[in-house]
């Protein structure tokens, strides 16, 4: 497979200047708009054109990949479904090398040859502690209260709808990857019984997906309108702005919390490695909606995106960790104790 040639999708010549990919990139996306009749496919091959054009860094990359490939400036149009995506409907279907070749080719981060290795376990699971061997094997922790009648409240349903696609579509490729359900970013304190309590207003994310020594922080949001718009800053929609989890915060926290945690209960000093990304569900289930208009420059993590597209960033960030197979036991713990409501073996 060859690389998509960016500059067709946005009708520009290579030497186009940044004024003139911004104008190439706003026709395009006003005359392919979906609420204007436009093809979905089509507007995110121009969401994600502008993502390497716009930038002048990822330009510079791209460029240099597409003058080392002589294929690429015939590259075939793409098709419609999932064309142009980091993880699309089919990518599941692909092997783990075809996904990271695509990965490398697209500009992210390559896929390490480690994250198709079995899971290597810190301690080895011939020590008992720091978590029993239950708990060790188990790839998802905690759960989310219930919330509404019966547990039918709208938090709830979304709640668990992430967490099912994320363990469907991460968890599944990546074997040594946890999911931590519902944590607190807070340190937490103990009481006069020695058991952990959260202070109050203590502050936390809806999900955790640990790979290695690198973490990511997930929130989900369910969107009622199939567009959104995206200006690095704030997200509108259904022509309101939506307030988002400030995640990077959210990511400082935790940091912290964590390694305060292993320095002082088991002497380690892990450099941890955390990212974030905003989860757009749409109410119909369509993993591909709502489509996500760029309208400023923004870190390509920090970017709220449609279930589909988050899915494929957060896997990448977690498969081209270092020692993505490696299960560190004392990590796991760790991240336990700061679980909303956990779970037992």
């Amino acid at each position: 497979m060859r690389e998509q040639d960016f500059y067709a999708v946005l009708g520009l010549d290579p030497d186009a200047d940044e004024q003139a990919v911004r104008a190439a990139y706003r026709r395009a996306a006003r005359e392919h708009h979906p609420d204007r009749g436009g093809s979905a496919a089509q507007f995110h091959r121009i969401q994600e054109a502008w993502e390497v054009l716009g930038s002048p860094q990822s330009r510079a990359d791209y460029d240099r990949r597409r003058g080392t490939s002589a294929a690429s400036a015939d590259s075939p149009a793409p098709t419609e479904e999932g064309a142009g995506f980091t993880y699309s409907r089919t990518s599941a279907a692909r092997s783990g090398r075809e996904r990271a070749d695509a990965r490398t080719r697209r500009g992210s981060p390559a896929r390490s040859a480690s994250a198709d290795r079995d899971p290597v376990y810190e301690p080895p699971l011939s020590e008992p502690e720091p978590l029993r061997l239950p708990l060790t094997s188990q790839r998802v922790h905690g759960h989310f209260p219930t919330r509404g009648l019966f547990g039918g409240g709208r938090v709830a349903r979304r709640h668990r709808r992430s967490a099912e696609i994320l363990e469907k579509h991460v968890l599944s490729d990546l074997s040594a990857a946890r999911l931590f359900n519902d944590v607190y970013v807070t340190a937490l304190t103990t009481d006069k019984k020695g058991r952990r309590r959260p202070p109050k207003n203590a502050e936390r994310v809806d999900h955790v997906l640990l790979c290695g020594h690198t973490l990511m922080l997930v929130s989900s949001l369910e969107i009622p309108a199939h567009t959104a718009s995206w200006n690095g800053r704030s997200l509108r929609a259904a022509g309101r702005s939506i307030a988002l989890d400030d995640l990077s915060a959210h990511a400082k926290r935790l940091r912290h919390v964590l390694t305060a945690r292993l320095q002082s209960a088991y002497g380690q000093d892990p450099s941890l490695s955390l990212d974030y990304q905003h989860v757009l569900l749409a109410a119909d289930g369509d993993l591909f909606h709502p489509v996500v208009e760029s309208l400023g420059p923004g870190r390509h993590g920090s970017a709220p995106a449609a279930a589909g597209r988050a899915i494929g960033h957060i896997a990448n960030v977690l498969g081209s960790a270092d020692r993505a197979n490696l299960v560190d036991r004392r990590l796991m713990a760790a991240l336990r104790d700061q679980l909303v409501t956990p779970d037992t073996d």
